[in-house]
């Protein structure tokens, strides 16, 4: 006797796969990316699998660094053939020995009597990006940002109370553009939004509808919630959180920037 099965189209599907692999080919979702090194416009180009050959890293750290960049400051790619991306080969080279060494290097020394700060522990300090102090540094002669006072291969330092002076005249410059905040009154009187929106300063209420309904977790939550009211004493906090000028904004914190 002769017994017929059907395992269906998918097992036919599957068959049909495993023939068309052959005894030589390699399976598609084992293959490997080739590594590359070319000239492009007269310099030396390499895409994400030679940087993972020379550094000896995986292709998720590689695509971490890159998916990270804005904070991190991994360089942006110079050519791009389909989805291929390709990255000046000496600047990507070197800004990723750079990043592996930071955590190797001190963030903080003492030089000559005097407390230094890397850039990373500078950040840290601060509350600030990488990337957002990089600009600030590259800007400095219109931003202020001291200039560093050592260097250890390519790792910068600068004076701690120097920075952290400058970062702090930067914040209460930027808080004195703010819209001003009327401070009188009970800290537990409940307001409405009409209220609330003059003691913040905003033109109207919808300011707040808005900040609701498009950004949650941007302004509080009512303390009365059916009532829609809130205390003067989390209005208060809430302005003494901004850090955007003419706008009634929070700094942002370490998780809000990863």
């Amino acid at each position: 006797m002769t017994i017929v099965t059907s395992a269906g189209p998918r097992a036919a599907r599957r068959a049909r796969r495993c023939r068309s692999i052959g005894p030589g080919a390699v399976p598609r979702l084992l293959r490997v990316p080739t590594p590359e090194r070319r000239v492009h416009e007269g310099r030396a180009v390499i895409n994400r699998a030679e940087l993972m050959r020379q550094l000896q890293i995986g292709e998720s750290t590689a695509e971490r660094w890159y998916r990270e960049r804005a904070e991190n400051g991994h360089p942006e790619p110079v050519h791009r053939e389909g989805r291929r991306l390709y990255w000046d080969e000496n600047e990507l080279i070197g800004w990723a020995r750079d990043w592996i060494a930071r955590d190797a290097e001190p963030r903080q020394k003492v030089v000559e009597g005097r407390a230094l700060l890397s850039r990373a522990e500078l950040a840290r300090r601060l509350n600030m990006r990488e990337q957002t102090l990089a600009d600030l540094y590259a800007a400095r002669e219109t931003s202020g940002h001291p200039q560093a006072v050592h260097r250890e291969g390519r790792r910068l330092y600068w004076d701690e109370a120097e920075a952290v002076a400058w970062a702090q005249e930067r914040e209460a410059a930027k808080k004195a553009t703010l819209t001003p905040v009327d401070r009188s009154g009970e800290p537990d009187e409940l307001v409405d939004a009409a209220e609330a929106a003059r003691i913040l300063g905003y033109a109207s209420p919808r300011t707040i509808t808005s900040y609701l309904a498009r950004n949650v977790g941007y302004f509080p939550d009512p303390d009365d919630v059916e009532g829609r009211r809130w205390h003067r004493r989390t209005l208060w906090a809430f302005a003494d959180r901004r850090s955007r000028p003419g706008r009634a904004g929070h700094a942002k914190t370490r998780s809000d920037q990863r």
